[in-house]
């Protein structure tokens, strides 16, 4: 059961107006949705859970198809998007109750297919709380398909439309900073602040994806009832909303690890901090230079931002008891990303950081 919270039913009646599929181009489809996207015909996207256990499917595993069901699909793409070992993996049997607690399993693939191998388009899993604030743990989309037709938005749409269902007022979750296009999706075309930034936040990932690199992360929060929110789906959604020109972000003051400490100290109301156009090909050329550029991050981020970080202090080998987080107030929050892009494909992306006003 949710906490009770101090919201008014108008507010919630406009978030849940606001989030309507229907506003975005969708149909009602039994339980799911279903919309018309140009070159895949109808993509569904459906609420799973327990009973879809029953609903057939199958997978494809070094070039043999094998059966599975719904759940079971979700739990190999989560191997096949980000090369988890198995512990990190969700499990079916966590699927199927995740709906019990105000959650939600969705998944979107084309109506022609199917859910399945060959069908699927993405997945969202996302974790009811008490506290009104859904956790949503992962969003996958299908690699050949990644940018086409903002399949990532949509489906945070009909997830939000989900959580405000079920009593929830906001969502959160965790973003690598240093991953342009999620910080593209989750702060420019969706709206979300991020306030809090928190080191290793899941230890050192064994992935293919994160190749073991410290896992570092942006909370985003997403405040599902505020006029500023719906502002932006709704321009977003209608293909007007526009980000800071190349002028505009060139007068903003850029953050390094050299500069970070006088420009906060000189109290600068908005600065910008880049990233990599592409973190991953950055590994693959130059490592070094990707590590190096993690630990700058670090310096810069920690430096303007609330930061939570992993304190050990006394504690004892093997004793949970001894192990601890400590919070640093910040006094800044990311609230834009503009990505610009040269002659030669070259990608400049970086982050607009602005003061937190006093309340």
């Amino acid at each position: 059961m949710l906490a009770e919270v101090p919201f008014s039913s108008s507010e919630i009646a406009a978030a849940r107006d606001a989030f309507n599929p229907e506003r975005f181009g969708f149909r009602p489809l039994a339980s799911g949705w279903v919309k018309e996207f140009p070159d895949y015909g109808p993509v569904a996207i459906t609420p799973l859970g327990w009973h879809h256990a029953q609903c057939p499917s199958y997978d494809v595993i070094n070039g043999e198809r094998v059966e599975t069901d719904a759940l079971g699909l979700i739990a190999n793409l989560q191997i096949h998007v980000w090369g988890f070992p198995p512990e990190l993996v969700v499990p079916t049997n966590v699927m199927a109750i995740i709906p019990d607690g105000g959650g939600s399993v969705l998944a979107a693939y084309r109506l022609d297919k199917g859910f399945n191998a060959d069908g699927w388009i993405g997945f969202i899993i996302g974790l009811g709380a008490r506290n009104g604030v859904l956790v949503s743990h992962m969003l996958a989309i299908r690699e050949e398909v990644r940018g086409a037709s903002d399949f990532g938005w949509h489906m945070k749409i009909v997830q939000a439309h989900e959580a405000l269902r079920t009593g929830h007022h906001a969502m959160g979750w965790t973003f690598d900073p240093m991953r342009g296009a999620n910080a593209k999706l989750n702060i420019e075309k969706l709206g979300a602040t991020v306030r809090e930034f928190t080191l290793d936040k899941y230890g050192v990932l064994r992935s293919a994806l994160y190749r073991n690199a410290p896992s570092d992360r942006f909370t985003a929060h997403w405040d599902l009832l505020a006029p500023r929110t719906h502002e932006r789906i709704a321009e977003v959604g209608g293909g007007a909303y526009q980000s800071m020109s190349q002028s505009q972000l060139g007068a903003v003051p850029k953050a390094t690890a050299d500069t970070v400490v006088e420009l906060v100290a000189a109290d600068k109301p908005r600065l910008r901090y880049g990233i990599p156009g592409d973190i991953d090909r950055l590994m693959e050329e130059d490592p070094d230079r990707g590590v190096e550029w993690r630990n700058e991050m670090r310096v810069v981020l920690s430096t303007l931002m609330t930061t939570k970080a992993v304190r050990t202090e006394g504690a004892a080998p093997g004793d949970p008891t001894g192990i601890h987080y400590e919070t640093r107030p910040g006094r800044y929050q990311a609230r834009g990303f503009v990505t610009l892009t040269d002659d030669r494909g070259n990608r400049d992306s970086q982050y607009v950081i602005e003061r937190i006003a006093a309340d």
